[in-house]
């Protein structure tokens, strides 16, 4: 379950992901930063230090065909009562 991991795991989760991947369909790491337009030095970037932009996360992701695994982030949520409705576009109160 990925609701108690931090961002810096789900980052390293990732990276570990498309490099497997990438693996699995026996690319080399050159090959896959051309599929997917990006600088080889910047995929480098993404595995040694776990930084990328998530434009490129994406490039990437279509690269290895695993645009399917983003679907999740991209559905918007259902309101199932008015009051949800209503509510939507508020923003919280203040905590003091």
């Amino acid at each position: 379950m990925y609701a108690l991991s931090t961002p810096k795991e789900l980052i390293v989760k990732l990276s570990t992901l498309i490099e497997k991947e990438r693996r699995v369909q026996t690319m080399k790491q050159n090959e896959l930063a051309s599929r997917a337009g990006i600088p080889l030095p910047t995929y480098k970037q993404f595995l040694y230090q776990k930084k990328i932009s998530l434009e490129n996360l994406f490039k990437l992701l279509f690269a290895l065909k695993l645009h399917n695994n983003i679907a999740g982030l991209l559905q918007e949520k259902e309101y199932s009562t008015l009051d949800d409705l209503k509510n939507k576009d508020t923003l919280p109160k203040r905590i003091r």
